[in-house]
């Protein structure tokens, strides 16, 4: 789903993934809204626009799963008002191809 601005231009976005083999279950992806159109409610507004429409047509899910950086306060703010809750806790590190090179080749234990 997404919202444009009156001259076309996308100004936001959110996702939900769907499989039948977790019939029970669907899992909101990626939200996001243009810097420049930030502060007018896009994020809470798409995320409530796709829950209703998941929710017409499969009306029998039963739970919704998303994930949050802890750093995006507006995100977390959006799924704490919308009735998220924390269930599990888990990290995710980044690292770029070149540091990952260099580190291959050290010896191990350095």
């Amino acid at each position: 789903m997404l919202t444009r601005e009156p001259d076309g231009t996308i100004s936001g976005i959110t996702d939900m993934n769907y499989a039948p083999y977790k019939a029970q279950f669907i899992e909101q992806g990626f939200t996001g809204v243009r810097a420049d159109a930030r502060g007018r409610g896009l994020g809470k507004w798409l995320k409530a626009a796709m829950l209703l429409h998941v929710r017409e047509i499969h009306p029998h899910l039963e739970t919704v799963i998303t994930g949050n950086a802890a750093s995006n306060g507006p995100m977390l703010a959006i799924n704490k008002r919308m009735g998220f809750k924390e269930h599990r806790a888990g990290n995710e590190y980044q690292i770029t191809l070149e540091k990952l090179r260099e580190a291959s080749r050290r010896p191990t234990g350095s």
